[in-house]
């Protein structure tokens, strides 16, 4: 094969192939909130669910948030949410600040403002291990394993849901209704009495059973993409 046809096969295989990618991605759900913190601040990216820092705050940088887990000196994010809704996921992108072991009921992210709420939940870590609390029982999510760490909790159908560590399914079902989306609490638990010290990366709300496939950690998109039109492109001889 001429040299010139050979690359104009080889372009157009690599360019069915993105847009084969493009065909198999699964549909997103609708993403109500994002807090990314990429402009330095605590403002949704995505709605109008701009958090308000209660105490100092964390410390916000260009892409992270560092809550210090200090309970002398309580600080969170909070904001009013969404409300009830049969299905929702939450994902967060973390990273664990050393001890793991800070304790019990070390707030990540809470719904509503006190464990006796009808409905409340929340994100925590219990003595080194992320746990999914609810009024209807307690979910073990597995060890922080020191580098950046997905978590997704779904709910569906509203009396069901399961949880991901890491794209992994760790809780196939916790079997009853958690709540809604009435508040959207980073960094403290339901009492707002326990923090956890920990970094963020992102969190995320869609008003959907989202496939946590389709919630790729930062760049992965861009770098597959990237990947295929690399290999479409010319070869010099």
């Amino acid at each position: 094969m001429p040299l010139s046809l050979h690359r104009t096969a080889f372009s157009s295989s690599a360019l069915a192939s993105l847009a084969f990618v493009g065909l198999v991605v699964p549909a997103h759900a609708a993403r109500i909130a994002e807090w990314n913190f990429d402009d330095g601040t605590a403002s949704d990216s995505v709605g109008g669910y701009d958090l308000t820092l209660v105490g100092g705050g964390p410390v916000i940088t260009a892409g992270t948030a560092l809550f210090d887990g200090d309970e002398a000196s309580p600080s969170f994010l909070e904001t009013a949410g969404y409300g009830a809704h049969p299905d929702w996921s939450i994902a967060m992108r973390i990273r664990s600040e050393a001890p793991f072991d800070q304790g019990g009921y070390q707030g990540i992210f809470s719904n509503n403002s006190a464990s006796t709420a009808s409905y409340s939940w929340q994100v925590e870590s219990f003595d080194g291990r992320y746990q999914f609390r609810t009024t209807g029982g307690v979910f073990d999510i597995g060890v922080p394993t020191g580098g950046w760490d997905t978590i997704v909790v779904r709910k569906t159908g509203g009396n069901d849901g399961d949880v991901w560590l890491n794209g992994v399914q760790v809780v196939a079902s916790f079997g009853s209704n958690p709540g809604g989306l009435q508040n959207f609490r980073l960094g403290t638990n339901r009492n707002s009495n326990s923090f956890y010290a920990f970094e963020a990366d992102w969190f995320r709300v869609y008003d959907s059973f989202e496939d946590p496939a389709t919630i790729p950690e930062p760049g992965t998109a861009l770098l597959l993409g990237l990947g295929l039109l690399g290999l479409s492109a010319p070869r010099r001889r």
